[in-house]
């Protein structure tokens, strides 16, 4: 257990590196990680069962395989939320049209799928901004407030169909406004805020990669 402990040290390294240097983004983390706390008693009990059954370990070298393994558990989640919360999903979209734009392809497929990306993540938060104001409107008129989910369905499936067709209304006439200014008649097309991908950001990614698996290693000694 103890030689456990320091082979997993690395492990509390990076997570402590990680908090001091993205403090603004770990309550956003914490969100992310509380199901898995939530479930880890019940995954804990199952996962000492089969090994009672299935294995001939002692007490304290399954507890030591559980504990080790919701820490790779947690540190794999949190780094992914990580990312996805530092990163905003505009940008997140950017980067991979960055490296498309690269291959200097002229495919027409990939530039509407990361158009229809694009403008969906646009236009996703005006509805559910609609959406709510649509149920604050009926607190304050005094309309029954506490539904089912039952009953959240059926307002859903009688008013977003009118919302979602008013925005695709509304990108139809950005999609005119596009055409008319010449967009979308060359390929690959321009992207607005090039993030630029060069062989450094390989090799950090590659880096980062062995890295992941070389404390992986040390740790499942």
């Amino acid at each position: 257990m103890i030689n456990n402990f320091y082979e997993g040290l690395p492990y509390f390294f990076i997570l402590f590196i990680t908090i001091l240097f993205n403090r603004r983004s770990i309550q956003g983390v914490i969100n992310q990680l509380k199901p898995i706390f939530y479930y880890f008693p019940m995954m804990l009990i199952f996962y000492l069962l089969f090994s009672f059954y299935l294995t001939d370990n002692s007490i304290k070298q399954i507890l030591s395989e559980a504990f080790f393994g919701f820490i790779k558990i947690i540190l794999m989640i949190g780094v992914m939320s990580l990312f996805f919360e530092s990163t905003h999903t505009e940008n997140f979209i950017n980067i991979f049209r960055s490296m498309w734009f690269r291959t200097k392809l002229k495919w027409k497929w990939p530039e509407n799928i990361f158009l229809f990306l694009s403008i969906t993540l646009r236009f996703y938060p005006t509805v559910e901004l609609n959406w709510n104001s649509l149920l604050n409107t009926r607190r304050s008129l005094g309309l029954k407030s506490g539904f089912t989910h039952f009953e959240k369905l059926k307002i859903a499936a009688k008013i977003l169909p009118a919302l979602i067709l008013y925005q695709l209304h509304l990108a139809d006439d950005i999609a005119n406004a596009m055409e008319l200014r010449g967009y979308g008649r060359k390929f690959p097309r321009g992207i607005t805020h090039l993030i630029d991908f060069r062989l450094i950001h390989l090799a950090q990614i590659t880096l980062i990669l062995f890295g992941y698996w070389g404390i992986d290693l040390i740790v499942s000694k």
